[in-house]
C-alpha cells in the first residue's frame, strides 16, 4: 500500500504486468526451474484491484500460444479482461527467440517452423507449432481476440470503468486532505 501511494504521488500513471495467461493451467511450464507465476495466479484479481484503487492503471499483458493453451484461451482472455476491470490490455504471441531455452525446447520437439528466422521474432508472427491447436487456429484466434479487445466499444467500456475508479480515488484523497488539513475542498 505504501509503495502504491508513493508511486501515485510521484506521478506513476500505469504499470505493465505480464499476467501471461488467464488461467493457472496456461502458466504451467512457462518457467524452467519453478512455476513462480503459476503460484501467483490466485492473487491476480486482488493485485489489479489494489493497484487501480490507487489511481494507477494496470496494463495486463497476455502471451497466446503457450503449451497450456487450447482454442478456448481466446474467450478466457476476453472474459478475464472484462471480469478484472483491467484498464489496458496487451496481447502477444509466444515467440521462440533463437538462442533461448524456449527455442531449444521447441526445436528439439520439431515445433519450429523456420529455423533461425529472426524476422519472425516480432511477438505478432507465429514461428512454432502450438501444442494444443493448429497454427491457423492460433493466428485466427489471435486476430479475432484483438478485434474484440481493441474495438471502440470494449476500449471505451474499460476506460469508463477506470475513470470511475479514478474519480473515487480523487474524492477519497480530497476527503483525507480535508480531515488532515481542516480545509474544505
Amino acid at each position: 500500500e505504501e509503495l502504491l501511494r508513493l508511486m501515485r504521488d510521484s506521478g506513476c500513471a500505469q504499470v505493465l504486468i505480464g499476467l501471461e495467461s488467464p488461467s493457472s493451467s496456461g502458466l504451467n511450464g512457462l518457467e524452467l526451474k519453478q512455476n513462480w507465476k503459476a503460484t501467483r495466479f490466485p492473487l491476480y484479481q486482488k493485485a489489479i484491484d489494489t493497484i487501480q484503487s490507487h489511481g494507477i492503471s494496470v496494463n495486463g499483458c497476455f502471451i497466446l500460444g503457450l503449451d497450456g493453451h487450447g482454442p478456448e484461451v481466446f474467450d478466457e482472455v476476453y472474459e478475464f479482461v472484462e471480469a478484472s476491470d483491467l484498464h489496458e490490455v496487451q496481447i502477444t504471441l509466444q515467440t521462440p527467440f533463437p538462442g533461448t531455452p524456449l527455442y531449444a525446447r521447441l526445436e528439439r520437439d520439431n515445433r519450429i517452423l523456420q529455423k533461425g528466422a529472426w524476422e519472425k521474432c516480432t511477438l505478432f508472427d507465429i514461428n512454432f507449432v502450438p501444442a494444443q491447436m493448429s497454427v491457423d487456429e492460433l493466428a485466427r484466434g489471435f486476430r479475432d481476440l484483438g478485434v474484440r479487445l481493441y474495438s471502440d466499444a470494449c476500449t471505451q467500456r474499460r476506460q469508463k470503468k477506470f475513470k470511475a475508479k479514478l474519480r473515487e480515488v480523487i474524492q477519497a484523497g480530497r476527503g483525507k486532505r480535508r480531515e488532515v488539513e481542516g480545509v474544505s475542498v
